[in-house]
């Protein structure tokens, strides 16, 4: 009798454990990657850039770089910083080989983003 209330109280506690076991898919996040660090290259831009959330608004932001005519961008980075806010990262013109580059960074509807973008080059 004993032997199966414990069987029973075990199986209750696993059942009540059972959505703390569950693996999570981690958030959905749009980056953006393009070219790659070699040695020699160094950092030409970094900022954070934000924007908070307007309620049913799209927000863009245009980050603009523009390098003297012997530099060559190698590798640029637009990453999300904190929570995922499903914002889009995009090149709008230059980027790997030029001295130049134009990236988009796109909120959704109603959602702001915030955003570490990076320039690496020579």
């Amino acid at each position: 009798m004993i032997k199966s209330l414990i069987l029973v109280a075990v199986l209750a506690v696993l059942t009540v454990c059972n959505d703390a076991a569950t693996v999570h898919e981690p958030a959905f996040r749009a980056n953006l990657y393009q070219g790659s660090i070699r040695p020699g290259d160094r950092l030409l831009h970094s900022n954070y850039y934000v924007k908070n959330a307007i309620p049913n608004a799209v927000q863009y932001q245009d980050i603009n770089y523009r390098g003297n005519s012997t530099t060559r961008i190698s590798y640029i980075q637009a990453t999300e910083v904190g929570y995922s806010q499903r914002g889009i990262p995009s090149l709008r013109s230059g980027g790997v080989n030029f001295n130049h580059a134009t990236i988009r960074l796109t909120s959704q509807r109603g959602m702001g983003y915030y955003y570490r973008v990076e320039i690496w080059g020579r």
